[in-house]
């Protein structure tokens, strides 16, 4: 039986001016929704995935619905497993009117082991996971279909009042902090990208 390490260590930045901090509530919140993003992440449950995602993430891309595209990627049958998954920070970002923000880094070790049905794909995996964790963080050894990548990510948790009482997750790319300003305002997008400097 594999075993997750999911570490949560939730800390406040000391100099945040701009800090907001999170409400014991809120933390909470935040921890069991990424646990089970995770969870089925870890299980290749990509269809309960999508309930974790702000929607909006998906409004430019209208010829397929989320739900196509988790079949899709269930379909492809490739063996996923996550190892040493690490949840560090979780900050407070500003909140806007009645909508709320925070950013979580965490890392992992993941393995996808592809099969002859499906290693065809291999290059695109390959690239779209140096594109997400650095070249030098992914490895493919082909004679085994083994693509192994290790790697430390940021998000972002939403929780929009036009969405409910749900936090949402957007995925966050310090490099490139306005990829999401329909999602986030810039104001909160700046303020994380200072955080994770």
């Amino acid at each position: 039986m594999r075993k997750y390490i999911i570490v949560f260590a939730i800390g406040m930045l000391s100099s945040g001016l701009i800090a907001q901090p999170l409400s014991k509530t809120d933390s909470e919140a935040i921890n069991a929704r990424f646990s089970k993003f995770l969870e089925h992440t870890s299980k290749q449950e990509f269809d309960k995935l999508l309930n974790f995602l702000h929607p909006k993430q998906f409004e430019g891309n209208s010829s397929v619905s989320m739900k196509e595209m988790a079949q899709m990627l269930q379909l492809m049958r490739i063996k996923l497993e996550m190892e040493n998954v690490e949840v560090g920070r979780l900050n407070g970002l500003s909140p806007q009117g009645n909508n709320k923000y925070a950013l979580a880094d965490y890392s992992m070790d993941l393995k996808l082991t592809l099969n002859e049905q499906n290693k065809a794909f291999a290059d695109q995996i390959v690239n779209g996971l140096k594109g997400e964790f650095g070249a030098g963080n992914v490895t493919y050894d082909a004679s085994k279909y083994l693509i192994t990548a290790k790697g430390a990510k940021n998000v972002i948790w939403v929780k929009e009042k036009a969405l409910g009482n749900d936090w949402y997750l957007v995925d966050f790319d310090p490099q490139r902090p306005q990829a999401w300003k329909s999602i986030i305002p810039e104001k909160v997008l700046s303020e994380a990208a200072t955080k994770t400097k």
